[in-house]
């Protein structure tokens, strides 16, 4: 397992065309199993998500978003196709559907890049068009960890 820095930047854009950008720096762990990377982190409170874990399974021509915690939910992204899942909150239930437009991966042995596209509709409602930029990049600070032959 190799410690890493995840650098994701989301740019939402509503109905009116106006963009709200967050972005977030978290440390994580990042690892390969079979075919799949895995990388993990916790989000903070600048998403609004304090104490949620997230996991992101790439694959080469999907994504799969897992967070649990407060909140729960899977989404899976495929290019040119829609996803519908539920998103659990300690309010209720959320039932949402993601449209993916664009899908890059470019991620090699525990870091790389991945871009998605992709509208979110709530409840069968529009809601707004997503960019995510997901960077991740070995943490030298901290090493890797579980795997002493990676060293340092």
């Amino acid at each position: 397992m190799k410690r890493v820095l995840v650098s994701v930047k989301s740019v939402q854009r509503d109905m009116d065309g106006k963009d709200t950008v967050v972005e977030l720096i978290s440390p994580g762990t990042s690892h390969e199993k079979g075919n799949t990377q895995y990388v993990r982190y916790e989000e903070s409170s600048v998403t609004g998500l304090d104490g949620v874990k997230t996991t992101i399974k790439i694959h080469d021509d999907s994504i799969v978003l897992l967070r649990t915690g407060a909140v729960n939910m899977r989404h899976q992204y495929v290019r040119g196709e829609e996803r519908e899942s539920v998103y659990e909150t300690p309010y209720g239930d959320l039932h949402m559907a993601v449209n993916t437009h664009e899908l890059t991966v470019d991620f090699h042995e525990g870091v790389g890049h991945v871009h998605l596209g992709y509208d979110i509709s709530v409840e069968g409602e529009w809601q707004f068009y997503n960019q995510l930029d997901i960077d991740v990049r070995e943490d030298t600070e901290h090493g890797n960890e579980g795997n002493p032959e990676i060293g340092d």
